[in-house]
């Protein structure tokens, strides 16, 4: 397996996220932005592209993100209950289509739903130590979402979406 760098690894990611760019466990549009950094994401760094984020959300002059907590996971604790999911819709629709209920271009947004995560998972699985971070407010519907790794010449590779959780 060959060790990506970070410029090969923001490359591979952005060609991912530039053909479906949709994250399930949002109940909104929250597309993934790939990024990558010099310097590793802290927590302190992590709240501060999460509050810029959420500034630019909400649009409002003077606003001030709310307190927030970070929650890691690894990447199977995020990345397998998506992927479950979107092979069942897969597999709901695939027998739907099979009874004569469905077409099969119906199959098109859980097919590529299915693919996405899966190409994600494989991408930041080469890097090293991936996790993925939420950062969590009880009172915001907001929750910021980072897929971090490291790449093979010591870059930070990111990608970061916020998601709209009520």
């Amino acid at each position: 397996m060959t060790e990506l760098t970070g410029a090969i690894a923001s490359k591979l990611l952005k060609t991912i996220v530039a053909d479906y760019n949709f994250w399930g466990e949002s109940e909104g549009d929250s597309p993934l932005a790939v990024k990558r950094a010099k310097v590793p994401l802290d927590e302190k760094k992590i709240l501060a592209l999460d509050a810029s984020a959420r500034k630019k959300a909400e649009q409002i002059e003077g606003y001030k993100a709310p307190e927030r907590t970070i929650v890691t996971k690894t990447l199977d604790e995020v990345f397998k209950p998506l992927v479950t999911s979107s092979l069942l819709q897969l597999e709901g629709k695939s027998n739907s289509i099979l009874e004569g209920t469905l077409t099969i271009e119906s199959l098109e947004s859980a097919a590529e739903a299915t693919e996405y995560y899966i190409q994600l998972y494989s991408a930041f699985k080469q890097l090293n130590s991936p996790k993925v971070c939420y950062v969590e407010d009880a009172s915001d519907p907001y929750t910021g979402m980072f897929i971090i790794g490291t790449s093979a010449d010591g870059q930070t590779v990111f990608a970061q979406s916020l998601l709209i959780q009520t």
